[in-house]
């Protein structure tokens, strides 16, 4: 009897033990990961079904729509929003951290620097022959660093000029203002006879025709663009800043004339962008920096507004650009750099998604195209990218440089320095930054 029961617990057990074996061969379901997205608060605009946005709500509905029909991992999104001066301690200092970004919607002058250091992951491998073909090709070279790109264009950021329609009629230059969805294009002499003729129509004192600021570094890349007015190409063959030329002296000349004749705010040395566009809104600017939301932000003010390029020698004009999208770290783990891979190839390919770039201007000229008859501007800007310059050029040491730009301008409109100094410096000085970037970083 008692081998029987002893017999019988043991047979028992053993049953035991293999129905709780095939319980653990049962299928558990994908691996859990936890990926970390930040972001600083850049506007998205209006977007049409949405209404104001930031990259965050983006990034947010994003998660959802992934997690949706993503089966390979279970993947749990963390989005973290913070300021721009906080990226140093958000980004680079956690870096190497369990609180490490594993993407970032990118609006940094640092992610060239965050490449070199090999914290980022080069995201060509996800991007095909369609997705390549319909993104313009100076879009793709400014997101990429060594021939690779690390930052997947999302939208662009593309700045002309705005124009106060009624103060050009007013001054009798109707045949300068372009049909009401285009952007008109002027040559540099256009551009300073135009602005001449508003000055002596324009009776307010307190009214100017052209902006002009130099506060801080603020709106320092639209500056640089006018230094391109006669010619000057802004740097030389080796990517150093060369505008202690004849040409760079003469545009350098010509703002500090607009200075003294009153085309320009009195005072301008202390002046920042957002002034300008105040003014602007507030009827006491003709001519502004101004991009498609300013556009539609003018047109819901009661302004009638136009758009023009930045002057050039030829008329075609620049305008001025950069991009906003994402970039993925590299933080050792394989798995989590494919399912954020993953989750940017759909975003992509979801229609609902894409629609964020509606309230800036899309990078993809099938969502351009899609929406053109629908949005005013919206093909007049996709159209106008062939005319940016890329004032940037992924330099290591950007911040560095707009440190010491924007006061050499306060010196000229000032009067501390000449057209010809203020070039000395301009070189110097950014040069100098650039140089420190380089030697920074190898």
């Amino acid at each position: 009897m008692k081998k029987s029961r002893l017999f019988r617990a043991l047979f028992a057990a053993s049953l035991c033990l293999c129905l709780t074996g095939c319980r653990t061969d049962a299928p558990i379901g994908p691996e859990k990961l936890t990926l970390i997205i930040k972001t600083p608060p850049i506007s998205l605009g209006n977007v049409p079904g949405v209404g104001e946005a930031e990259a965050a709500d983006l990034l947010t509905a994003a998660a959802e729509r992934f997690q949706a029909q993503y089966d390979t991992y279970d993947v749990e999104f963390v989005v973290s929003r913070y300021d721009y001066l906080d990226e140093q301690a958000q980004l680079a200092d956690k870096y190497g951290t369990a609180e490490a970004a594993d993407l970032f919607f990118s609006g940094s002058w640092n992610t060239p620097l965050y490449a070199k250091r090999g914290w980022l992951v080069p995201l060509d491998d996800i991007i095909d022959d369609e997705l390549r073909a319909d993104i313009n090709p100076s879009i793709w070279m400014q997101n990429s660093i060594g021939g690779q790109v690390y930052t997947m264009p999302f939208h662009q950021l593309q700045n002309t000029l705005m124009v106060n329609r009624a103060m050009m009629e007013a001054a009798g230059l109707e045949e300068y203002i372009p049909p009401d969805d285009a952007i008109a294009h002027w040559t540099t002499e256009e551009f300073s006879h135009i602005c001449w003729t508003l000055a002596e129509a324009l009776t307010d004192e307190n009214t100017f025709a052209f902006m002009m600021y130099a506060a801080n570094s603020q709106g320092d890349n639209h500056i640089m663009t006018l230094l391109r007015a006669y010619g000057c190409p802004l740097y030389d063959e080796h990517g150093n800043f060369k505008v202690n030329t004849p040409e760079g002296i003469q545009a350098l000349a010509w703002i500090k004339d607009m200075d003294k004749q009153g085309i320009t705010p009195r005072g301008a040395e202390n002046l920042e962008l957002l002034d300008c566009i105040n003014l602007f809104y507030n009827r006491q600017l003709a001519i502004c920096i101004g991009n498609l939301t300013n556009l539609w932000d003018a047109r819901a003010k009661g302004l009638d507004v136009f758009a023009v390029n930045f002057p050039s020698l030829t008329g075609e004009g620049y305008c001025t650009t950069s991009a906003n999208g994402f970039c993925v770290f590299d933080n050792g783990d394989e798995r989590k750099i494919q399912a954020a891979k993953d989750f940017l190839r759909f975003i992509y390919t979801d229609e609902t998604l894409m629609r964020y770039t509606l309230g800036t201007l899309p990078v993809n000229d099938s969502i351009t195209e899609q929406y053109q008859d629908e949005i005013w501007m919206l093909k007049a800007y996709g159209e106008n990218t062939s005319n940016t310059v890329d004032n940037i050029q992924n330099n290591l040491n950007w911040q560095g440089v707009r440190n010491v730009f924007y006061p050499l301008i306060g010196d000229l409109l000032a009067g501390t320095k000449s057209p010809e100094q203020a070039a000395v410096g301009i070189d110097m000085n950014c040069n100098a930054a650039l140089e420190q970037g380089r030697a920074a970083n190898g």
